[in-house]
């Protein structure tokens, strides 16, 4: 576990408790965006004594200091979960024939970005960009 999540967590006065280790270890482990459910599943598997609620506490407050970012991808229609924390921002695509997902580690909006900001005056401070098709085992 990076040194610096421990240190994000005190700054903002709390504590790297187990549950939390527990859940960002999976989510680190993880090449995919976990839905809430997906990662209770996989911590229990883990033998981590844990509930449903929990996760979702734990998954909100980590939310809240920047450490784990909420993925919507609109065509599934369900939140998933992943880290954040020392990551470069992206975006994803899904296979709308076996569910797969994959990051997509570039982000072609930042021209876009630009001009919407010099036009609107606003500052963006996220966007998102989706795409879905077939993976290679699908097609």
């Amino acid at each position: 576990m990076k040194s610096t999540i421990d240190q994000d967590l005190r700054a903002a006065g709390h504590r790297l408790t187990r549950t939390r280790r527990a859940v960002l270890d999976v989510l680190e482990r993880t090449k995919y965006p976990l839905s809430a459910t997906e990662l209770f599943e996989r911590l229990k598997r883990n033998r981590v004594s844990i509930d449903l609620a929990t996760v979702y506490r734990t998954l909100t407050v980590l939310r809240e200091l920047g450490l784990v970012t909420q993925v919507e991808l609109h065509q599934e229609g369900q939140v998933r979960f992943e880290i954040q924390h020392g990551r470069e921002h992206h975006h994803h695509i899904r296979c709308h024939g076996c569910g797969r997902i994959v990051d997509l580690l570039l982000c072609p909006l930042k021209k876009l970005t630009a001009l919407v900001e010099r036009e609107t005056k606003f500052v963006v401070d996220e966007h998102t960009l989706e795409f879905s098709g077939l993976c290679p085992k699908c097609q």
